[in-house]
């Protein structure tokens, strides 16, 4: 049955009631204390003008408060828009401006970002800070719970509303925000729930950042979907990690094929207990053959390999415990999902041949916010086009190939070439640049620019690097950068970035 997010809760709170639903920094929450607080958060945003429907960014890193603020604006009718803590200026004002947001939810570390370019949001109304003292011209966070009586716990908030608003890129380099609704992000959690067999013993750590809808479908909805617990980190690091595992009796463990390299790899792992490991799932990025056997053999975890993507809500197919594992393959579709995989013109290939891979199901996006061409683009004959080249053999098993699109997964990070070369191209010694992803050990991919720079002029590889780091979150600043003489192009001008990859 459709469910909203606050139904969601209710239904588990009365059912879980003081069992823990959350950890962080040796505090404990309930499920029940967890739905009552956000009921009175909701009443609180309400009071002061949220509206269903309108916007709210949730600008904060793992903390009990984005877990509280993503389902209090979801019991009020409004919609979440998280923002990355590692976004600069210019990325905030982007987002922020795009989706109308009217209000804000941040912390007292982030809020100087967000103030740099207030004067520049004309849609924000309200911002909310989370800290020690209050601020001009904010509301203090506490204020939404504190002395309140009035709650709202959205029981009529329709299913098939949207409930959140995430920002992702294609090839164009301009983030799209994708539209997903209530019941398709908890139908997708409750089928992932029935499809790896989490239950209500199970703890996992969360070890994703929460602003991203890895970590917000397994380690939030999933968990609450199953009755279960979730240990939250601020960051990850391996030595916490593995000392919180052993702790708590980590169960569960969802990450980038980064992260559980670093696990595998890490010098001090055997020292601790890691045997409560039962399932894990990772996606975003390759997933090394051995990795999954490495953690099997040495750790007793089954190691399921997922593929899923923003606008899916997010997975599409996942490995299966106890059935057949086929190496390479990120396993079947869910149930109630249909994947096809397609030739240019949307005619299905024969099993083992490789196409693109359409998807279709409740659990796909309605759309991307205010883009119309992209939506119907995206959205074509009723399926969803992820832009990726896989091959499905005749039972079934995908395996990712590669991206028709030239984006990036560094460490589980989405990096879009584009808006890289965008950034490049304002610098005033740039003649041309390109970028390409290159192959890491450890982060799976790496950025890398080649650049062209124009006649008489000079520089190095680090002024270009911190020149991007003036405008790009951290992780999406060129790790190599390359200077040529010219690039590769077609006969109508286009850089041709398949020569320049093969080169690699």
């Amino acid at each position: 049955m459709a469910k909203s997010f606050g139904a969601l809760i209710q239904e588990k709170a009365a059912e879980y009631r003081n069992k823990t639903l959350f950890i962080f920094k040796d505090r404990q929450v309930s499920y029940d204390d967890y739905h009552q607080k956000t009921s009175l958060m909701a009443a609180a945003l309400t009071s002061y003008g949220l509206r269903r429907g309108d916007r709210v960014a949730v600008y904060l890193p793992n903390s009990l408060e984005i877990v509280e603020s993503y389902f209090a604006v979801a019991k009020a009718g409004a919609i979440s828009i998280p923002l990355n803590p590692m976004f600069t200026p210019r990325e905030v004002k982007y987002v922020i401006n795009n989706s109308e947001a009217k209000f804000a939810i941040t912390n007292e570390t982030l809020l100087p970002v967000l103030q740099s370019v207030r004067r520049e949001l004309p849609s924000l109304e309200k911002v909310i800070v989370q800290g020690t003292k209050d601020y001009p011209d904010t509301i203090p966070y506490r204020k939404l719970y504190e002395g309140r009586t009035e709650r709202m716990d959205g029981l009529d908030v329709d299913p098939d509303s949207v409930a959140m608003i995430l920002y992702t890129s294609g090839t164009t380099g301009v983030p799209k925000g994708a539209m997903l609704t209530h019941d398709g992000l908890i139908g997708n959690a409750e089928t992932m729930v029935s499809t790896l067999g989490f239950h209500s013993s199970d703890r996992s750590l969360c070890v994703l950042p929460l602003f991203h809808l890895f970590a917000t479908a397994f380690d939030l909805l999933q968990m609450i979907c199953a009755g279960a617990s979730t240990v939250i980190m601020e960051r990850f690091d391996a030595e916490i990690a593995c000392q919180l595992i052993e702790r708590y009796k980590v169960s569960v463990l969802v990450g980038v094929p980064t992260i559980f390299i670093y696990l595998i790899n890490h010098p001090g792992r055997k020292k601790y207990d890691l045997s409560s490991l039962r399932i894990g799932d990772t996606g975003g990025g390759p997933v090394p053959v051995d990795l999954k056997l490495a953690f099997e053999k040495e750790v007793g975890m089954f190691l399921a390999e997922s593929y899923g993507l923003t606008e899916a809500s997010p997975v599409v197919c996942v490995e299966r415990p106890g059935q057949e594992r086929r190496l390479g393959s990120c396993g079947l579709t869910l149930p109630g999902m249909e994947t096809r995989v397609v030739d240019q013109e949307d005619k299905e290939v024969p099993p083992g041949e490789v196409g693109e891979l359409i998807v279709k199901g409740p659990n796909v996006m309605k759309g991307y916010w205010k883009m119309p061409e992209e939506t119907a683009k995206t959205l074509r004959g009723g399926w969803l086009h992820t832009g990726d080249l896989v091959r499905k053999d005749k039972d079934g098993y995908i395996y990712v190939v590669d991206r028709l699109k030239d984006m990036i997964i560094c460490g589980g990070y989405n990096i879009y070439p584009k808006e890289i070369e965008l950034v490049l191209y304002s610098h005033p010694s740039i003649l041309e640049a390109a970028v390409i992803g290159v192959k890491d050990d450890v982060k799976g991919e790496i950025p890398k620019a080649v650049v062209v720079l124009k006649p008489g002029e000079k520089a190095t590889e680090q002024e270009i690097k911190e020149f991007c780091r003036k405008s790009l979150a951290a992780y999406k600043v060129p790790r190599l950068v390359e200077f040529v003489d010219s690039l590769p192009k077609t006969v109508t001008g286009k850089i041709r970035k398949v020569d320049m990859r093969e080169k690699q």
